[in-house]
C-alpha cells in the first residue's frame, strides 16, 4: 500500500473512531486526548468533515438514482406514448400516471398555494374555521366570516 493510501486508511479509521465516541457520548477533549488529535477543536473539525464528505457522498447517490429512475420512467413512456396519441385510453393512464412520476421525481410540481384576500379583519376563531373547512365541501370557506 503506498504511503498516502496508508495515510488516507488511517485518517478514516480515526474518522470512524471518532465518531463511534461522538455517538457514544463522549466530549471532544476526550476524543483528542484518545485519538491524538491536537486539540478538542481539531477532533471536532476532523468528524465535521467526515461527516461532510458522508453526506456529500448520500447525494451524490440519491441524484444517481434519481437520474437512473428517470431512465427508466422515460423509456416506459416511450413505449406507450405511440397508443397513448393513438387514444387507447389504458395508454394515456399508463402515460399520465408516468408523467406525474417524472414530475415528483425532479420537483417540477408546483407547490398547491393558498391565495387569502386579507382586506378586513379576520379573528383567530375564523381563521381555524377556515383551516378546518374541508376541500369537498362540507363547509363553505366563502361563507366563513360572512356574519362578523
Amino acid at each position: 500500500m503506498s504511503a498516502s493510501k496508508a495515510k488516507r486508511a488511517q485518517v478514516a479509521e480515526r474518522r470512524s473512531k471518532a465518531i463511534a465516541m461522538v455517538l457514544a457520548g463522549v466530549d471532544y477533549d476526550t476524543i483528542a486526548d484518545r485519538l491524538g488529535y491536537a486539540s478538542r477543536g481539531a477532533a471536532h473539525t476532523d468528524v465535521d468533515r467526515a461527516l461532510s464528505a458522508n453526506l456529500t457522498d448520500l447525494k451524490a447517490q440519491a441524484s444517481q438514482l434519481r437520474e437512473t429512475q428517470a431512465l427508466r420512467y422515460q423509456r416506459l413512456l416511450a413505449a406507450v406514448w405511440p397508443k397513448a396519441l393513438k387514444g387507447d385510453l389504458k395508454a394515456v393512464e399508463t402515460a399520465a400516471r408516468l408523467v406525474d412520476r417524472i414530475v415528483k421525481l425532479w420537483g417540477l410540481a408546483e407547490p398547491d398555494k393558498l391565495d387569502l384576500d386579507v382586506t378586513g379583519q379576520i379573528t383567530a376563531e375564523d381563521l381555524l374555521t377556515l383551516i378546518r373547512a374541508t376541500p369537498d365541501g362540507d363547509e363553505d370557506p366563502e361563507a366563513v366570516g360572512a356574519d362578523a
